[in-house]
């Protein structure tokens, strides 16, 4: 008989002790907490997933102190996975300066690859960038009449989508060259997006296959 108390009593204090170890154990984790102003973990993660991989975004988050970052991270989604999506930052304008000398190293907009994990709780908003969404496109036809007015060497404001950079450039430069049968011209840019350049940047652009803005004379 003692042996069987005995037996019970271990039965209760093993097993049913385990039992309420694990209860405990799940009950303990900690929850997501969430900043203030920040969007839900699962929502962030559905409006990722319905943009896709490939496309660019801007994100804005909340800093550690409650506030909002003062600028959005404009990037290009990589990867997406469960728990975080990774980006490649984009920034138009240390791409180009890199261009131009690519010994420097521009901190100011930052760069590289980024990973973002959804449980962090401090994305505050992101949105498909609108230059991904639609362009306020020059119709082609009406682009073709201002290429025919337009001179060789003639000083030139052009206005473009680049495909490379995923961003859009505005330039200043002279028309070198042009095409009407072909609808091609080309731009020799000395500025581009506010940046003078030492060497003038050769542009060639298809108005059949590029995304031109604006192209008008420079008065």
């Amino acid at each position: 008989m003692a042996e069987f108390m005995f037996t019970g009593t271990h039965h209760l204090f093993g097993k049913e002790g385990r039992k309420r170890y694990f209860i405990n154990f799940f009950k303990s984790k900690k929850k997501t907490k969430v900043r203030p102003g920040a969007m839900q973990p699962e929502e962030v993660k559905k409006i990722i997933n319905e943009i896709g991989k490939g496309k660019r975004i801007n994100i804005r988050r909340i800093e550690y102190d409650g506030t909002p970052e003062e600028a959005p991270v404009y990037l290009r989604i990589l990867d997406i996975r469960e728990d975080h999506f990774s980006g490649k930052i984009v920034n138009v304008e240390r791409s180009i300066k890199q261009e131009l000398d690519d010994k420097l190293v521009y901190v100011k907009g930052g760069g590289g690859n980024i990973d973002f994990y959804f449980e962090d709780g401090d994305i505050m908003s992101v949105e498909e960038d609108s230059d991904e969404i639609i362009f306020d496109e020059r119709n082609p036809d009406e682009l073709l009449e201002i290429l025919d007015a337009l001179d060789l060497n003639e000083a030139v404001l052009l206005s473009y989508y680049d495909k490379k950079k995923s961003g859009v450039i505005n330039g200043i430069g002279r028309l070198t060259e042009k095409d009407l049968d072909l609808k091609t011209f080309t731009v020799e840019m000395k500025q581009v997006n506010d940046i003078e350049l030492d060497n003038p940047k050769v542009i060639k652009l298809d108005l059949n296959k590029d995304k031109v803005l604006d192209l008008e004379v420079m008065l």
